[in-house]
């Protein structure tokens, strides 16, 4: 059988997506586990346990404190405190945190004014905490957080040396149930997933603040968050981007360390990740480029193997079956590549894995994202300070 013009080219632009895809799987994606592979046998060293402080905002709170806190208070760690700080709790949760308070010594806590206009409530948040702390190596989580175990400081902590100034732990969604909420898994995975796959490439770019840390001499020479103040978000992702270099980043990746986002509601989703995405236009632009990349060679490529499956249409004779055959092979190599990356990694982290999710939500996720792009050039503004909007 002789290839139409048209069919080579279809074929020629089919390989070279499958070997992008590849590449981006193998070669980046799958640096998290070549690292967790390396690295599984290593032990905590005491005598480098520096004194910590963990801080957390809390805001119109309605989960439990005598559950989210102790979790934290009462961490396998010689010297730490946690400073909490409230921006409109309910008066039972002020009750819990002055329990709380009577209960633990090394808990603090202290409140954003309610009068506060035009700035970043969560920004001001971090900032009087990191002012209240009286350690130099701060570690960040969230309210809607799971600590998964009481080594968690101990984990992170050990990453800060001489040179390493900046730590980069992972997050993951707890298991839940219901396809809805298992795509938001596999797409908080997966975000987690190549934020700490460059990092691990001495090219970090952003960072989650359910679960980082860094020194408060970071934060004094930055002037806080002044570079990014007209925006409500970028205190995690974009202030790791301007401080972050491959010298000063370290990454801690085990199961220990993971944190656990419980984000059970779909618009809670939704504002996570319109803000997420409000921010990424401020990101370093090589990494936002490589992941588009990524993004448009998987779009292209599944395009390519429905046109494939098309041209043999009616299938006629045996030679029919050659380009849905070529298709359907490269279709596999990826599907097997990616099943063993994102399957391995999330087995390393003792994650759910994903299996014939993976596939419908791999083809999902960029129209799933490109709607959420739209949404937020129509409604970009909310993403802003107050003062921002009124210039």
């Amino acid at each position: 059988m002789i290839l139409s013009t048209f069919e080579i080219g279809l074929l020629s632009i089919l390989i070279i997506c499958l070997i992008i895809q590849l590449l981006f799987y193998w070669m980046v994606l799958a640096k998290p586990y070549y690292h967790m592979k390396n690295t599984g046998k290593e032990k905590l060293r005491p005598s480098t346990q520096l004194p910590v402080s963990v801080i957390v905002c809390i805001k119109n709170t309605s989960g439990d404190l005598f559950r989210f806190l102790p979790n934290i208070l009462e961490q396998e760690y010689p010297e730490f405190e946690v400073i909490v700080v409230t921006d409109g709790i309910s008066d039972t949760d002020e009750e819990a945190l002055t329990r709380l308070k009577n209960h633990y010594s090394n808990l603090y806590s202290t409140h954003v004014p309610e009068d506060t206009r035009n700035v970043s409530r969560k920004k001001l948040a971090l900032t009087l905490g990191i002012k209240a702390a009286k350690y130099d190596k701060l570690l960040f989580t969230e309210p809607d957080s799971r600590i998964r175990t009481e080594q968690w400081i101990s984990l992170m902590a050990r990453r800060f040396s001489d040179k390493k100034s900046i730590v980069l732990g992972f997050s993951a969604i707890e298991k839940i149930k219901g396809v809805s909420q298992k795509y938001r898994a596999y797409d908080y995975f997966f975000s987690n997933l190549q934020i700490i796959s460059f990092a691990l490439f001495n090219r970090p770019y952003a960072g989650n603040g359910r679960n980082m840390a860094y020194t408060k001499e970071h934060f004094i020479e930055q002037k806080g968050f002044v570079k990014h103040r007209i925006l409500k978000q970028g205190e995690d992702d974009l202030f790791v981007g301007e401080i972050a270099t491959g010298e000063n980043t370290a990454v801690e990746l085990s199961a220990q360390s993971v944190t656990f986002a419980k984000i059970n509601d779909f618009q809670e989703w939704k504002r996570q990740k319109i803000e997420r995405m409000s921010t990424k236009r401020f990101y370093k632009k090589g990494p936002v480029v490589f992941w588009r990349i990524e993004a448009f060679s998987r779009i292209v490529f599944f395009s390519a193997i429905i046109i494939c499956f098309l041209c043999g249409f009616p299938y006629a004779s045996l030679t029919d079956f050659l380009l849905p055959g070529i298709a359907l092979f490269c279709f596999l190599v990826r599907l097997l590549s990616q099943f063993f990356v994102i399957n391995k990694t999330a087995g390393r982290l003792q994650l759910r894995k994903f299996y014939l999710t993976n596939l419908w939500f791999d083809l999902f996720q960029p129209f799933m994202n490109m709607y959420f792009f739209i949404y937020l050039l129509l409604k970009g503004k909310e993403n802003f300070t107050n003062h921002y909007a009124k210039r």
